[in-house]
């Protein structure tokens, strides 16, 4: 019985990637599935479909008149799926990547097998090059099965997924389809998981074509197009966290008296952190709010400007800091975070049981260690530049001055 829908959405793909691609699926181990291929605009690929299908009575070509995007393909070819009731599990695979033959009936077979609020589960993968090479020797792969091992909660501040997954189709039928480009795929794995539970299976189950000659991956090397993506993972991030009522942690103070590229970098550099659950408010004291006019060019979710025009840096930290509710307070210096995970490291230990009477932490000037102000004074610290700070405490400091 049918009991599996795929949908592989195809817009423009070197023919030898998707003749790969889609022989691959064919020849899976589990045969009772039923593939949608979607031509998204690219009518010169619907022949060469047919052509690698081989009259394969699995398959159904659905062409599409005009390009829409990766969302919107997937969108259609489930619509179909989902008006069939034997199909109990659903997935999508790419035009350009290989399929191991038991990548179908492992995931299935967790499903099948596991609790009924399992609905979502994911394997390892192998990333390869245009060439076919492996790019991933036992070591790295180690280090990634480690990377997506991680609890559920996780999710919401990186995409541990991956693009080795099958999903059960009653759960996906609870939200609304894929959205949200280029980063479709997270903002999916965020919704579906508020109804259902994930497992993780740690072996390659495929072959991921990294930064393939048509790939969306290939498409954000522009400073633009990264910020354009950058932007839409927080978002993405940000609405899960709406949803779930969960409030920022963290408030990030970033005081500015002008705006150029150096100005631009270090806001840049906040927003490339791993760690995402912060308000950003960037306090603009000049004159004119010509650093609001640059920086708000520069999107994101959770930033908003402040205008202090000719104000000092201690009048405005501090009327700033008294109207703040997060935990936590950051006021950023101009030195950059040298690594993406910092924010994540700080908050970590400044979090923990055994550091409650800790004023903040911060890293030594070597970065060798992570080291806490504690209420008797010390270790030193010439400033509150890149330091994260139990409010209540950077308040306290603030007044004192």
């Amino acid at each position: 019985m049918v009991d599996l829908g795929v949908v592989m959405p195809v817009y423009k793909q070197k023919p030898e990637f998707l003749k790969a691609a889609l022989e691959s699926v064919l020849r899976q181990s589990y045969r009772g599935f039923k593939l949608i291929v979607v031509i998204d605009g690219a009518p010169e690929m619907e022949p060469l479909v047919k052509a690698y299908a081989g009259g394969d009575a699995r398959v159904e070509v659905m062409p599409l008149a005009w390009n829409q995007g990766v969302a919107n393909a997937l969108n259609a070819g489930f619509k179909p799926l989902y008006k069939m009731k034997q199909i109990q599990y659903l997935t999508w695979v790419s035009s350009d990547n290989v399929y191991y033959p038991a990548f179908f009936e492992t995931l299935r077979k967790a499903l099948v097998k596991g609790p009924d609020e399992l609905g979502l589960v994911y394997s390892s993968f192998q990333s390869i090059d245009n060439e076919d090479r492996p790019l991933h020797d036992e070591l790295k792969l180690a280090e990634l099965r480690q990377y997506q091992s991680k609890p559920k909660e996780k999710l919401l501040d990186s995409s541990i997924i991956g693009v080795s997954f099958m999903y059960k189709a009653k759960y996906a039928k609870m939200i609304d389809g894929y959205g949200l480009q280029p980063v479709e795929d997270y903002d999916y794995w965020l919704r579906l998981t508020e109804h259902c539970e994930i497992k993780y299976i740690p072996i390659e189950l495929m072959d991921y074509r990294v930064n393939s000659t048509f790939s969306i991956s290939s498409t954000l090397k522009t400073d633009a197009q990264h910020r354009y993506w950058r932007y839409r993972y927080h978002l993405a991030r940000h609405m899960a966290r709406s949803r779930r009522n969960i409030e920022p942690l963290v408030t990030v103070i970033y005081l500015v008296g002008g705006a150029d590229d150096s100005t631009i970098g270090r806001l840049e550099n906040l927003y490339e952190q791993a760690f995402s659950n912060y308000y950003c408010y960037v306090l603009d004291l000049s004159p004119d709010g010509q650093a609001t006019a640059l920086l708000s060019t520069i999107s994101h979710p959770t930033t908003d400007f402040k205008p202090f025009p000719n104000e000092t840096v201690n009048k405005a930290l501090l009327y700033a800091v008294q109207m703040l509710r997060t935990k936590y307070t950051m006021v950023l210096g101009p030195a950059l975070f040298p690594d993406p995970m910092d924010m994540e490291f700080l908050v970590a230990q400044l979090s923990k049981p055994n550091n409650a009477a800790a004023l903040s932490s911060f890293y030594t000037e070597d970065r060798t260690d992570i080291q806490y102000r504690l209420p008797s004074g010390g270790p030193w610290k010439p400033n509150i530049y890149n330091e994260l700070f139990r409010t209540e405490a950077l308040l306290a400091i603030l007044k004192s001055l």
